[in-house]
């Protein structure tokens, strides 16, 4: 029996996903039960002491079910920038990588540690999870650029 374990990114935005889904489906239940329970929409009226004139129980469950949206929709963004910002981080080490090693040894040789770097990355995907959903891009990429996968 395979086990199946999935990347720490990836289990990221598969929980904030849930989560958000979770949030925001309490929300629309919560909206439809205050629109047809009218209790709570007393509640806010007297607690406004009437100064709410435009408020009512529609009013009151749309608002109630549109926060948990705004919620939801703020964590998966701010999750997802989190994500771009790490990716972006790596490619910016790698860029630094290679600019150093083409100032020092030529560009010849940076492409080709480059080349070396990413066959070693897939050579370690072989045997994990490893960038599961973009690993046939990935292997494109490199088939392009001329580097054979392991056999």
């Amino acid at each position: 029996m395979e086990v199946f374990t999935m990347p720490r990114g990836q289990f990221y935005t598969v929980f904030t996903l849930g989560f958000a889904m979770a949030i925001r489906l309490l929300g629309v239940i919560a909206g439809l039960a205050l629109l047809f329970w009218h209790e709570p929409y007393w509640w806010v009226a007297r607690a406004f002491d009437g100064q709410v004139n435009w408020l009512s129980p529609l009013y009151l469950s749309l608002i109630v079910a549109g926060a948990p949206l705004f919620v939801a929709y703020w964590m998966v963004r701010i999750q997802q920038t989190i994500v771009r910002w790490s990716g972006d981080r790596l490619i910016a080490r790698l860029n630094q990588q290679y600019t150093a090693i083409e100032q020092t040894q030529g560009r010849e040789y940076a492409d080709e540690f480059m080349r070396l770097q990413a066959q070693a990355m897939i050579e370690k995907s072989e045997g994990q999870p490893f960038n599961l959903f973009g690993r046939e891009k990935m292997l494109h990429a490199a088939a392009v650029a001329g580097v054979r996968p392991p056999t």
